[in-house]
């Protein structure tokens, strides 16, 4: 089985977990097969001294 690993950025609004699934959502409408995501980075954006968008750096595995 061959292994592709593509890195993405997802955002919400409401947490990284969301976040991560947002990246998951959007990678499968072109990835077949995904198999593993790995968390690299979680960072937000802040204003007013509140979060307002969570952001996560993920790997995606998938296999052709």
């Amino acid at each position: 089985m061959h292994v592709k690993v593509s890195e993405l950025v997802g955002e919400s609004q409401d947490s990284w977990k969301g976040a991560v699934q947002s990246a998951i959502s959007e990678a499968s409408r072109t990835m077949k097969n995904i198999v593993a995501v790995e968390v690299v980075n979680f960072t937000a954006n802040v204003e007013h001294g509140r979060l307002v968008e969570y952001k996560a750096n993920v790997k995606i595995a998938h296999t052709e």
